[in-house]
């Protein structure tokens, strides 16, 4: 039997609200139709100031095998509370109180090509978590690992690039694997993403230098 397919909740794209309209994703993302979806990094500090990112699933039918947001997904139509909680326990095994989430705002997200026409709000939280890599898991199938890379790297990326090595768990054994500029999503250096990202580089600094952040998406 087919699956069913995901149903999202449309959003006025000039207004910035949600309209409680249903909308298949295959239909959204072919027709521009706004949605919400949810963002969390995991950063930690301990052995030293480092950004979680996800291996994507090989399956996955867009950008498999790439590293990508600590856990990132579109919100299912008529869920209202704990959006990132679902989506955070679902691809890599954590639970977290809301008060330990750090809200960066919504990110206007827009992405154009002849296979896709993506228009979407993206809710972005921060989480500092010092766990170790084994303490993951990958409950549904669309996240193959994790991997610990250093902060000044991801920064360095946006102006050169060089490989590294760096720690990573597959849900069953802790290993090092040397990784470069190509092997993260490209959409996270691409022009629409600019300001995305150094927001979110803005808030870690301010994270870890201050305890605070005040820097935020909107």
């Amino acid at each position: 039997m087919a699956s069913k397919e995901e149903m999202l909740e449309e959003w006025d794209w000039q207004l910035q609200v949600p309209t409680g309209n249903p909308v298949a994703r295959s239909i959204a993302h072919k027709q521009g139709i706004a949605h919400e979806g949810v963002h969390l990094w995991v950063v930690r500090t301990q052995p030293q100031k480092e950004i979680l990112f996800q291996m994507r699933a090989a399956h996955k039918d867009m950008y498999p095998n790439y590293l990508d947001i600590t856990v990132g997904g579109h919100v299912p139509f008529g869920l209202s509370s704990k959006k990132i909680q679902k989506e955070a326990y679902e691809e890599i095994g954590i639970t977290f109180d809301e008060i330990q989430l750090i809200d960066l705002g919504y990110h206007k997200y827009e992405e154009i090509n002849d296979t896709i026409f993506h228009r979407e709000f993206q809710r972005v939280y921060l989480l500092h978590s010092n766990n170790l890599l084994s303490s993951y898991s990958f409950n549904d199938n669309e996240v193959s690992s994790i991997y610990a890379v250093p902060l000044d790297y991801c920064k360095d990326l946006f102006n050169k690039d060089y490989p590294i090595t760096v720690e990573a768990f597959n849900g069953t054994e802790t290993f090092r694997d040397t990784i470069s500029k190509k092997d993260f999503h490209p959409l996270l250096f691409a022009p629409s993403m600019t300001r995305y990202m150094e927001i979110l580089f803005q808030a870690i600094d301010e994270l870890f230098t201050k305890g605070e952040v005040t820097v935020s998406m909107s």
